[in-house]
């Protein structure tokens, strides 16, 4: 695993298409904001069991950490 320390409106990519922006830092929790292109599934892994449907129409699903 990666890890990387960002600072407010910092950004990240992976690969050529996704950029990750660190949105707001509160207390307890990091807003984070996802750009990615539409058939790039990102889904939070708590969420999985309901993303099902995507996985059968899309071929699979990628998980965002928290």
């Amino acid at each position: 695993m990666l890890v990387l320390s960002r600072k407010l409106g910092q950004r990240l990519l992976v690969g050529d298409d996704v950029e990750i922006s660190v949105v707001r830092i509160g207390r307890r929790e990091v807003r984070i904001g996802i750009e990615a292109p539409k058939d790039v599934v990102v889904v939070r892994p708590e969420l999985l069991s309901e993303a099902e449907p995507w996985r059968r129409s899309k071929g699979s699903v990628r998980a965002a950490s928290d």
